[in-house]
């Protein structure tokens, strides 16, 4: 599932960046696909609970895993949205800002893959370094939005889907902060935080 919501957002910032409004639709078909895996997943796990009645921390990986489906279904939620700009902006959207949408949807890319092997394999180093890496994200983010903006203030006129352009780039940022919440609920999963005293 993590793999294919993951696969969504390649697809979604290549139809922005190539302005394929068939691949835009791809993804949205895609999403189905996610979600139909997200309720089978939901099902499997409450089955799971009701039937073997997990204590401690096999209850808590159920509960850990439902929240990581969670995080994996917003994700392609995100692809899905990026992929409605893509249609919206019909090929217009700015030359000189594709090479910062890559890098930055290669990068919130390369932060989810690593929460999914968090996930299937816990590293300490690892969910450090998802958690440390959102704060790189948030200011290519940060850059590419101020460039956006000092390009609708030099041609106001063309303001409507350079707001797309930002939302676009917000989507990615979105995409990179589920990896951190994955990354998040897996260190409380298995790190627990010893309260002072016992």
């Amino acid at each position: 599932m993590g793999t294919c919501a993951n696969d969504l957002v390649k697809q979604a910032v290549d139809a922005i960046i190539n302005g394929n409004v068939e691949e835009a639709h791809s993804v949205i078909r895609g999403d189905d696909e996610v979600d139909h895996m997200e309720q089978n997943l939901h099902q499997r796990t409450v089955l799971t609970v009701m039937q073997e009645a997990p204590v401690a921390t096999d209850l808590r990986f159920l509960i850990s895993t439902l929240g990581v489906v969670g995080e994996i279904e917003k994700a392609a939620d995100d692809a899905v949205k990026l992929s409605r700009r893509a249609r919206k902006l019909s090929g217009q959207f700015p030359s000189e800002m594709k090479v910062a949408l890559l890098e930055l949807g290669e990068e919130a890319r390369k932060m989810f893959a690593a929460s999914l092997r968090l996930y299937a394999e816990y590293s300490p180093e690892l969910a450090t370094e998802i958690i440390e890496s959102d704060e790189s994200v948030d200011t290519q983010y940060s850059h590419a939005r101020d460039r956006v903006i000092e390009i609708i203030q030099a041609y106001p006129e063309n303001t409507a889907h350079l707001v797309r352009t930002i939302e676009a780039f917000h989507a990615l940022e979105h995409v990179a902060d589920h990896a951190v919440e994955i990354a998040k609920r897996m260190k409380m999963l298995y790190e627990p935080v010893v309260a002072v005293g016992t």
